[in-house]
């Protein structure tokens, strides 16, 4: 995915900025105290960071609308900030990967209010017709063996069922896990894991006490990474009981 979300027309970028802002503030999931950037998995200081952006731009909001009064000084200091949010929320190398967050744990409203498209259902093409967008593939998770602290997972492609190879155009198979003793409520409630290797993905449960009476659960989807960053939908969900 591009680092292109935010508009190039720098009026409306500013409010692309502040509806980004205002919705990541916004409560989260988990209720009282809690912020829809924790259901992206953005961390604290990419909240602070995106709001530090919004702050800056809001000052030239109206000055900016109003082009007689806007000076060129002003005006360096908007295209520079916008640049500067661009690139720390999307760039492939050096940014946060913010957009790409929203795209894997965000839900429809989220996607239209960061305006994203691609690695989402509301992208306009489907993903086979493209070949190289993961947009309509949803890899197939099997958990093969359960053992002691481990379970041995494989992902399978859709397009070719029993079969491990990567679909045309993709990079990875992303593995996300939740554990739990109830199942989860969204993929918001999962974290990712790790990339299988080959169709193939071992999971432990280092540093998880399972000790305890309370039987404990793990659940697994996959989602494609195409070469070009965008991600897919998320694949059905497994689950067996974690062994100690």
């Amino acid at each position: 995915m591009s680092y292109t979300n935010i508009p190039s027309n720098p009026n409306k970028a500013i409010d692309a900025v502040v509806d980004i802002d205002n919705r990541q503030l916004s409560p989260g999931s988990g209720g009282i105290n809690t912020h829809r950037y924790e259901d992206w998995h953005w961390t604290p200081a990419e909240s602070a960071m995106f709001t530090s952006y919004r702050v800056i731009l809001v000052q030239y909001r109206e000055a900016y609308a109003n082009k007689n009064t806007i000076t060129t000084a002003e005006r360096s200091i908007v295209k520079q900030t916008l640049k500067a949010v661009r690139e720390y929320s999307g760039h492939g190398v050096t940014g946060h990967r913010l957009f790409l967050k929203i795209a894997a744990f965000g839900d429809t409203q989220d996607w239209n209010i960061a305006n994203i498209k691609l690695g989402t259902p509301l992208a306009k093409k489907p993903a086979l017709a493209q070949g190289d967008s993961p947009v309509a593939l949803q890899p197939v998770v099997i958990i093969k063996e359960v053992l002691s602290n481990e379970m041995i997972l494989t992902v399978e492609n859709p397009q070719t069922p029993s079969k491990v190879a990567l679909p045309k155009g993709m990079k990875f198979s992303k593995v996300y896990r939740y554990v739990g003793s109830v199942a989860p409520k969204s993929t918001a409630d999962f974290e990712f894991y790790g990339n299988a290797k080959k169709g193939r993905l071992a999971v432990n449960f280092d540093g998880i006490d399972l000790s305890g009476t309370t039987k404990l659960f793990a659940w697994f989807f996959a989602r494609y990474e195409s070469n070009k960053g965008e991600l897919g939908q998320a694949g059905g969900w497994v689950s067996k009981q974690i062994l100690s």
